[in-house]
Parts: structure tokens; sequence; C-alpha cells
């Protein structure tokens, strides 16, 4: 039941960065009824609309989201703040378990944030390192996989997108030893 609501959540969040309004204290709100067929859609056909009908109750008990009807008695639903950090942390906790076919290429975050951001510094950090990442310095870390959406949601978040570099590498000295902690066999 848990994925079920962290998936719900980043529709959410995602809907919301779809409509290039994303960031801490947004208010906009969408459709229940959309957002449980996209999910519906995605998980497919064993999961029954009272399952998400519940899943929606308990995001609502939880203070994940905020519910609100419009003026034709259609349910809007958005994400509290509370809800889009449970947002991206499961983005990054799935991160952690991605297997797919290597591109070839690296993914580098790479940042100088100042002790007045201190909170969301140690905020990318942890989810940097629980999402896998290669610790190459103190504050460059590694990706094999495309992970940029989750970077900018997190960076967003923490208001400390200005002080964080994302790059893509081709190559990077030492490189066998990073595939092998990964796994890639290419």
């Amino acid at each position: 039941m848990r994925e079920i609501l962290e998936e719900i959540l980043w529709s959410i969040y995602y809907q919301t960065e779809e409509a290039h309004i994303g960031g801490r204290g947004d208010a906009r709100f969408f459709i229940l009824n959309d957002i449980i067929k996209d999910i519906h859609d995605y998980t497919g056909k064993y999961l029954t609309s009272r399952r998400l009908a519940s899943a929606v109750v308990d995001l609502n008990r939880q203070k994940l989201i905020q519910k609100k009807k419009d003026y034709a008695g259609t349910v809007l639903v958005s994400l509290t703040e509370k809800g889009i950090l449970r947002a991206i942390n499961y983005k990054f906790r799935r991160l952690g378990n991605k297997k797919e076919k290597w591109d070839g290429k690296w993914r580098m975050v790479a940042f100088d944030i100042p002790r007045e951001c201190e909170k969301g510094r140690k905020a990318l950090v942890y989810r940097l390192k629980t999402g896998g990442f290669y610790e190459l310095q103190e504050s460059i870390f590694l990706y094999p996989y495309d992970c940029k959406n989750e970077i900018d949601a997190l960076t967003n978040f923490f208001k400390i997108k200005k002080y964080v570099r994302f790059g893509l590498l081709d190559f990077i000295e030492g490189q066998d030893g990073i595939k092998f902690k990964f796994g890639i066999n290419s």
C-alpha cells in the first residue's frame, strides 16, 4: 500500500512540474479522478478503485495532500509541503534500485552550498547516498542513470538550486572501479 501512496504523491508532483509550477507552497490543485486514472493505468488492473480511494483517504489523513471541491463538486487535490518531500524521498529510494542498461554516461552532481543553507545541503547529501550515488569527493557525486528530475525536484524544494551543478560526463578517470560499484559490465 505504501508504494501506491507514494505513486499517487509522485503523480501529483510530476503534474505540478509539467505545468511549470513546482516548488514549495504550491497551491495548484488537480482533479482527483484524473490522478487516480493515471495511477490505475500505470499500475495495471490488479489495483482496484476501492484501494485507490482508500489510499487517497490515507494521504489526506497523513496531511500529505489537501482536498477541496470546485463549484461543480469535482474533488481537487494538491500536495502539502510534507507531501512534496515524501514524493521526492520516494523517487530517491527508487533510484537506488534502478537496474537498466547503462547509456555510457555519468551523471555528476557537484555543489558548494553556503552555511546558511546547511539544512538543504544535509538533505541533498542524505538523499544522494540513499539513492546509491557514488561519492567521488565530499561535494561531487556520480550516478550512471538518468536522475535529473529527482535532483531538480530536491534542489527546488530546499531552495539550493543555484548552488548545485548537474553534469553529463562521457568519461571519468578511474571509472572501472565506479562501474564495478554499480555492477556495470560494459
